[in-house]
């Protein structure tokens, strides 16, 4: 009879680790390789009460090339994707990571697709005609065919409304907003400068200074462009700044400490993303949390439901954002 040490043996890993695993834990935090490894040695092994579990899904996920080659500039895409593969691995199943530049030679047929952030309308049907599958999630701010295929999101105007809230509250009335150039045709109520102005019309108490469009979203686009603002202007800077970014957040207060100006007391800062980068500076940075590894875990859970269905309604998910507080604001 085969036990539960077994599988533990065999699978390099602790009796409960196993336990949890074949029950489907949902605390249980493991990597899709040894998720997809404790399920196959339990079935080799004719464990009796891994009933033919569900049979394993193998899923594609599609990312842009630099998606993940830095942390700090790409926390918001290592956390869907670790909420990606959290779920991924407690399902026993596998995922693969593509990026679009190499998805021509990906010849294999999948159960399903996820597609991570935002991409033109012509990427869009680049990706559709050579998956050939239409279980496909879209998990990012965009998802131009929301009719067709389900999308796991958030709301641009809920999360730029907390921000400016904050800011109000505080009693600032001077706004810097800065944000990254979009290359996407992104429509304009999904931008957040259009957010931001809408909300401006509403609360003329709070007036934007200044816009100033970086020309990327990372943490060196921050710091350039606040750094090429702080050479170039010869008025006080507004009391209050606005990031679209936790990266381009980071580098403005590195461009404002380079110049001795104090974050949290001269000048207050906000950002969003909710990255765990923000706990990593000094002050701390005030962000507004989406919620990004729960985007990547409800996007696996998605993919997975569709493949049990014969009929479905294309859903739309949003989380509902909240203010991580911190010594920036």
């Amino acid at each position: 009879m085969v036990r539960i040490k077994d599988i533990a043996k065999a699978a390099n890993v602790s009796p409960a680790t196993v336990s949890r695993c074949l029950n489907k834990d949902p605390s249980l935090s493991i990597s899709t390789e040894t998720g997809k490894r404790i399920y196959e040695i339990a079935l080799s092994m004719g464990y009796a009460k891994v009933k033919a579990l569900d049979k394993s899904e193998e899923f594609l996920v599609i990312h842009k090339e630099d998606h993940f080659h830095d942390h700090v500039d790409n926390g918001y895409y290592f956390s869907i994707r670790s909420g990606i593969e959290e779920v991924i691995a407690k399902n026993g199943d596998i995922c693969r990571f593509v990026s679009i530049s190499k998805l021509e030679a990906e010849d294999k047929a999948y159960s399903g697709v996820i597609v991570i952030g935002n991409y033109r309308p012509s990427d869009i049907e680049h990706i559709k005609k050579l998956v050939c599958n239409d279980n496909i999630v879209f998990v990012g701010k965009l998802n131009f065919y929301p009719e067709c295929f389900d999308t796991v999101t958030y709301n641009v105007n809920l999360c730029v409304h907390l921000a400016l809230n904050a800011i109000r509250e505080k009693g600032y009335t001077q706004l810097l907003f800065l944000d990254g150039t979009d290359h996407y045709q992104i429509p304009r109520d999904f931008l957040k400068i259009t957010h931001v102005r809408n909300y401006l019309e509403l609360h003329q108490d709070l007036t934007l200074k200044e816009y100033l469009e970086c020309d990327g979203f990372g943490f060196d686009a921050g710091y350039r462009t606040m750094k090429e603002y702080l050479d170039r202007t010869k008025d006080p800077i507004p009391q209050a700044i606005f990031a679209a970014t936790d990266p381009i957040g980071i580098g403005v207060i590195k461009a404002l400490s380079e110049a001795h100006i104090a974050v949290g007391k001269d000048v207050h800062i906000i950002s969003m993303n909710g990255s765990n980068a923000c706990t990593l500076i000094t002050p701390t940075l005030t962000s507004v949390d989406y919620h990004s590894r729960e985007m990547g875990k409800e996007a696996a859970l998605l993919v997975k439901e569709n493949v049990r269905k014969q009929e479905r309604v294309p859903k739309c998910i949003s989380f509902a954002p909240r203010i991580i507080e911190g010594g920036s604001l």
